[in-house]
């Protein structure tokens, strides 16, 4: 699932701009599709104001990542018979539709990020959106294609640059993403171990739903049922932060649907 890939979307996605359009938002993403819309349109109206730029990205991250999870959800809900494997995978079942409007809106994101780390701004918060963006284009376009192109250094570039820059930072995702890599990708990326470790930390300094999901997931890929379990449990009464509580409601979900599964 998290793998980079480069500038070009092979999907064929549409600008950012025409994902976030009114007569395109679904509902459901309205709130956060029209922020990222500003945020787009602040940063684009300053080219040279990084902050701009990073407040843009964050905001594209946000509307992909609820799309992603939206849809895992709704995958879920059309198969309630699916196995614990297969609810843990849920997400590679999305169509191509909605890979299409996650890569549109992480293209625009990533073509941010990299900017302001172009005109020398090395902050944390850049390093995490251009690892972000990448890890969500990556999974768009699937794994196989990214690998076949050699992204994958990229990306643990930018995840290792986070995590020394400040691994708490924003909730603890360089960890989180660092985890949720190392625990998903193959050789010669993966590393349960070193995930463990990530996400075991992550939970610890900021307690979040996403944090509890994805360290549970990775207890079950390891055969630690129990300790699986009692992350997933977590998940339905963690509170979420600022920058994650647009998925929030999805997450909880998610983890209801593993605990259901686990039975």
């Amino acid at each position: 699932m998290f793998f980079v890939v480069g500038t070009a979307c092979s999907l064929g996605a549409p600008p950012a701009a025409t994902t976030l359009a009114p007569t395109a938002t679904p509902a459901a993403t309205a709130a956060i599709d029209d922020l990222a819309r500003q945020a787009l349109a602040a940063a684009e109206a300053a080219p040279e104001d990084a902050g701009l730029a990073v407040a843009a990205a964050q905001h594209l991250f946000a509307a992909a990542d609820l799309r992603l999870q939206r849809a895992t959800v709704a995958w879920l809900a059309a198969h309630p018979e699916a196995t614990r494997a297969e609810v843990l995978a849920a997400d590679d079942r999305i169509d191509d539709d909605v890979r299409r409007e996650i890569a549109s809106l992480c293209q625009r994101g990533l073509e941010l990020a990299d900017h302001a780390a172009a005109n020398g701004h090395g902050e944390v918060a850049v390093r995490l959106q251009q690892a972000q963006h990448v890890s969500l284009l990556a999974w768009a376009n699937g794994a196989t294609r990214s690998l076949l192109r050699g992204y994958g250094p990229k990306l643990v570039k930018a995840i290792d640059a986070a995590v020394a820059l400040d691994q708490a930072f924003d909730g603890a995702a360089p960890l989180r993403l660092s985890g949720r890599f190392r625990a998903r990708a193959p050789w010669p990326y993966g590393d349960h171990a070193a995930a463990a470790r990530s996400l075991r930390t992550a939970v610890e300094l900021a307690p979040l739903p996403i944090n509890h999901l994805f360290y549970g997931d990775l207890l079950a890929a390891t055969g630690d049922d129990a300790g699986a379990e009692l992350q997933w449990r977590a998940v339905l009464t963690a509170e979420p932060d600022a920058s994650t509580h647009w998925s929030a409601e999805e997450l909880r979900e998610l983890a209801r649907r593993r605990l259901a599964a686990a039975r």
